[in-house]
C-alpha cells in the first residue's frame, strides 16, 4: 500500500536511467520483460512459429475479438498470418526496430496464456505503446495485470524510457479498468478512431509516465496487523456463494475474476484506510499475498 509523492518528484532521483540509444536498441532487441524474476507467476518468451498450434487453439474464441476491428480466426493458416506479421514487424537491424512481441506464459506449467507488445517505439520522445491478449478462458485470473506490471518496468526501468501509452475503444470497460488500476491517465477521447463493422467508435486515449511509475517506489507503510480472517471477512461479502478460507485466490476461485478483484481492493481500502499502487494490486491476488502485504 502506498501514498503518492507529490507530483514534482523527479525522475533523476528516482532511478530514471537514460539509455544511449545503442544500448537500449540492443536491450529491445535481445532483453524480454520480466528477465531474472518468475515472481508474477509469468515469463515471457520468444514469439515464433513453434507457438503456432497453442495460440491458435485461444485465437479461435470470438469473445477475444470483441474489441478488435477484425474477426476471429477460424482456421491454424489465419492465426500463422497473424504470426508472420508480428515476426515481420521485428525484422531487420536492431537500430531499426520499433516493436517487439512475445509469448507470455505461465510458471507453473508453461502454458501459453497469451501475447504481448511493445510497439511503436520513438527513441527521441522516449516513448512506447503496450498491447497484449490473453486466452479468454484465463480472463479474470490476473494475468493482465500481471502482464501490465511487467511492461512497465521493462519499459521504463530497463529500457529507460519516459512514456508507456496505448489506446481502446471507448465501451471496452475491462480494459479501461484495468489500465487505470496499473496507473495510466486517461488523454482524451479520439473520435471515431475505430472502424468495426461498419460502425466508428471512439478511441480512448492513456499513459503511463516515468515520474508516476517510480513514485510507486517510496511508499508509506502503517505498522498494521490484519489477519486472514479480516481478509476473508471483506472478500466474503463480495462472493456469498463461495467458500473462502486462507488458500483462496484468484486462479482457484471461479468468481474471483478482475471486477471482483477490483472491489476488493476497493473494500480493503475502506476497511483499513490504506491505499494500493497499481503494483501491489497486481500483486494481491490470494489472501495470503494481501495479509502478507497490509501486514508488510
Amino acid at each position: 500500500m502506498v501514498v503518492a509523492l507529490s507530483s514534482d518528484v523527479s525522475t533523476s532521483n528516482l532511478g530514471f536511467n537514460m539509455l544511449s540509444k545503442s544500448n537500449l536498441f540492443e536491450k529491445f532487441s535481445t532483453v524480454p520483460p520480466g528477465l531474472g524474476s518468475d515472481s508474477n507467476g509469468i515469463y515471457f518468451s520468444s514469439l515464433s512459429m513453434d507457438g503456432l498450434e497453442e495460440m491458435h487453439k485461444y485465437s479461435i474464441n470470438e469473445k477475444l475479438y470483441e474489441f478488435f476491428e477484425f474477426d476471429a480466426f477460424k482456421h491454424q493458416s489465419e492465426t500463422a498470418k497473424y504470426i508472420e506479421k508480428l515476426l515481420q514487424r521485428m525484422s531487420g537491424s536492431d537500430l531499426d526496430r520499433t516493436a517487439s512481441y512475445w509469448f507470455v506464459r505461465r510458471v507453473s506449467d508453461d502454458t501459453l496464456i497469451g501475447t504481448a507488445g511493445l510497439l511503436n517505439l520513438d527513441y527521441g520522445r522516449k516513448s512506447i505503446e503496450w498491447g497484449y491478449g490473453v486466452d479468454p478462458d484465463l480472463w479474470g485470473k490476473g494475468y493482465v495485470l500481471k502482464i501490465q506490471e511487467d511492461l512497465k518496468s521493462y519499459a521504463f526501468e530497463t529500457l529507460g524510457l519516459n512514456r508507456l501509452h496505448g489506446i481502446t475503444m471507448v465501451n471496452n470497460k475491462r480494459t479501461i479498468e484495468s489500465v487505470v488500476a496499473s496507473g495510466a491517465k486517461n488523454e482524451g477521447i479520439i473520435r471515431d478512431y475505430y472502424c468495426k463493422d461498419g460502425v466508428f467508435i471512439d478511441g480512448w486515449q492513456y499513459s503511463i509516465l516515468a515520474k508516476d511509475h517510480f513514485a510507486e517506489r517510496f511508499t508509506s507503510t502503517n505498522n498494521l496487523k490484519i489477519t486472514a480472517d479480516a481478509v476473508i471477512t471483506v472478500l466474503a461479502d463480495l462472493l456469498p456463494l463461495e467458500t473462502i478460507d486462507e488458500s483462496s485466490a484468484m486462479e482457484n476461485t471461479p468468481s474471483w475474476d478482475s471486477l471482483t478483484h477490483m472491489a476488493l481492493m476497493i473494500g480493503l481500502k475502506e476497511s483499513f484506510s490504506v491505499d494500493f499502487s497499481p503494483s501491489d494490486i497486481a500483486e494481491a491476488t490470494s489472501i495470503k499475498s494481501i495479509v502478507d502485504l497490509l501486514n508488510r
